[in-house]
C-alpha cells in the first residue's frame, strides 16, 4: 500500500475507517522512511498544539462580536473548525486573509499601523518590537509581545504579536511588517496580556496555515532576527 502525503494526515487525525488505519499502520511497519516522516508530523502537532489550543478558549471581543454578526456568521461553528491542522488550507487562509483586510479598515490609523503600497504595515513602536524584539528574551511588561516567528514556504519570515490595540500576523516584505491578518486587541486586564497564547484564534490559524516546517526555537529566531529577517526566496 502507497501511503501519500494526504493519507498520513488522515491517520493520524483519525480520519480513517478501521480498515484503512489498519494499511497504513503496517505500512508504516515496514517503511522506515515513512516511520521517521509519521513520528516527525507526530511531534510537529504536539508542539503546535501546545503553543495554539490556549487561544481556542479566548473570549471574542464585543466589537468582533458585533463585527461578525452583522456578515451573518455562526460563530459557535467557526469556533469548531479552529483547531490547526498541519496541511496548507486554502479556504481557511482566504477567511483568514479576508478577515485581516477587514479588521484592518478599523483599526486606528497612527501609531502602530500605516500604508505602504496600499498594504496595511506596522509602523512606530510595533515595528520595532518586531525588527528587534525576542519571544524567547521579551520583557514581562514589554508594550508588545511577540508570539511565534517562522518561514513560510517562499521564505518569507513572520511573526505574530499582540499589542495594546491589536492581534496579528506580519510577514517581511521589502523592508516593511506587512500585516497577513488582524485582530482588534481583546479587553484583557494588564497582567493577563503578558501571557503568551493571547493572539486572536483567527490570526493563530493563518499562521499555522502558511508555516512551513516548525516555529522557531530561541537559537533560530535569534539567528533570523540578527540577520535582519530577510529570509530565504
Amino acid at each position: 500500500m502507497t501511503v501519500d502525503t494526504t493519507m498520513l494526515h488522515a491517520y493520524l487525525d483519525g480520519e480513517l475507517d478501521t480498515d484503512a488505519a489498519r494499511e497504513v499502520e503496517a505500512a508504516i511497519a515496514n517503511d522506515a522512511v515513512l516511520r521517521t516522516e509519521c513520528a516527525a508530523q507526530r511531534r510537529l502537532r504536539d508542539r503546535l498544539n501546545a503553543h495554539f489550543d490556549p487561544a481556542l478558549d479566548e473570549p471574542v471581543p464585543a466589537p468582533l462580536q458585533a463585527l461578525l454578526e452583522t456578515k451573518v456568521v455562526d460563530l459557535a461553528a467557526a469556533r469548531k473548525r479552529l483547531r490547526p491542522r498541519l496541511w496548507l488550507m486554502p479556504v481557511a487562509m482566504a477567511a483568514s486573509l479576508v478577515f485581516g483586510i477587514a479588521l484592518g479598515q478599523v483599526l486606528p490609523a497612527g501609531g502602530e499601523f500605516g500604508t505602504s503600497d496600499g498594504a496595511l504595515v506596522a509602523r512606530g513602536p510595533l515595528a520595532e518590537a518586531l525588527d528587534t524584539q525576542l519571544a524567547s528574551a521579551q520583557p514581562d511588561d514589554a508594550a508588545t509581545r511577540i508570539g511565534v516567528s517562522f518561514a513560510r514556504v517562499d521564505g518569507t519570515l513572520c511573526r505574530t504579536f499582540v499589542s495594546s490595540t491589536a492581534s496579528g500576523l506580519a510577514c517581511q516584505e521589502a523592508g516593511n511588517w506587512r500585516m497577513i491578518a488582524t485582530a482588534a486587541a481583546s479587553a484583557i486586564p494588564r497582567s493577563d496580556f503578558r501571557r503568551a497564547g493571547t493572539e486572536a484564534p483567527m490570526v493563530l490559524q493563518a499562521a499555522q496555515d502558511m508555516m512551513a516546517g516548525e516555529p522557531f526555537d530561541a537559537a533560530a529566531e535569534r539567528r533570523a532576527r540578527d540577520a535582519g529577517w530577510r529570509g530565504r526566496r
